[in-house]
């Protein structure tokens, strides 16, 4: 029998940080795309997470579905959610920077008061057919779930990447997010694409719920803790920077990774407010800031 090294544990945190790095980018697209097309910051982010983890959740539950399928279906409720908030609430404040901060944050304790309400505080978690199932790579297992919402992930953030950049309405959302105002006399549907834009974001955030769900417990609470993972990572890549913002979840990940191992699971979360506050003081634009106004 092979006795435990050191390597190995460095190889087995790398791995398993490097396939949560692509998940974690996943979850930050989303309120990316918000802040760099409509100038929102949106402070409910988390919990349009959280709901599609709950949505994948009960459709695989109620309906005995494949937990992947659920993901599926899960999406486009996430969708219909984001498409009511921002008709009801966040439609006709993109104008004002502080009203649709106010307003998110209200959101965030009515969305969470209402999962509570509806499903209770209780932890729960999406099983799979490959929950318990690695594969071994050398001497380092690699937990196939997580596989898949990496390969999932880093699809999403490719197709992403290729319709912002390679289509007419991909075109047009960048347009709008360098300036809205010269978009419009172009003749470009602005606020039709910034309610576009809205929905796809809550999709993305529901789909990441989902993978989630498969790979931690989540409870209506969690929401909070993945909105301060994604500024993490927005303050590591800049706004509208897709490169980026894989490469910072990568980071993320790596220093929430060997951070908990050295310093203790407990203190997962401050690693990351430390890197944040690291961040803000040295590089306040972000270590790909520089190339934002290029790739927005």
């Amino acid at each position: 029998m092979k006795l435990f090294s050191f390597e190995v544990l460095f190889g087995q945190l790398l791995v398993g940080a490097i396939l949560l790095g692509g998940l974690y980018a996943l979850v930050t697209i989303g309120l990316a795309l918000i802040f760099g097309v409509m100038r929102i910051l949106n402070i409910a982010h988390g919990e349009f997470i959280i709901f599609g983890a709950y949505a994948t959740y009960w459709i695989s539950h109620l309906l005995r579905f494949d937990p992947f399928l659920s993901i599926v279906l899960a999406v486009p409720v996430s969708g219909l959610l984001g498409f009511l908030v921002n008709t009801l609430v966040i439609k006709g404040l993109t104008k004002s920077f502080d009203a649709p901060i106010v307003s998110s944050f209200g959101l965030l304790l009515v969305l969470q008061a209402s999962m509570l309400i509806a499903w209770s505080g209780d932890p729960r978690s999406i099983v799979t057919p490959f929950t318990a199932e690695s594969i071994r790579l050398g001497l380092v297992l690699v937990p196939i779930v997580r596989l898949i919402a990496f390969v999932i992930s880093l699809s999403i953030l490719m197709l992403l990447y290729l319709f912002l950049t390679r289509t007419f309405a991909g075109r047009a959302v960048r347009a709008i997010a360098q300036d809205s105002e010269a978009a419009a006399t172009l003749g470009i549907p602005v606020q039709r694409l910034q309610t576009f834009t809205f929905v796809l974001s809550t999709c993305l955030a529901g789909l990441s719920g989902g993978l989630v769900a498969m790979i931690v417990s989540f409870q209506p609470t969690l929401g909070p803790e993945f909105l301060l993972k994604s500024f993490v990572i927005l303050a590591l890549a800049g706004v509208g920077n897709i490169q980026g913002i894989m490469a910072g979840g990568l980071i993320l990940s790596i220093a929430e990774s060997y951070g908990s191992f050295f310093l203790g699971s407990g203190l997962r979360n401050v690693v990351a407010y430390l890197l944040l506050i690291v961040l803000l003081l040295t590089r306040p634009r972000g270590l790909f800031g520089e190339k934002q106004v290029r790739e927005v």
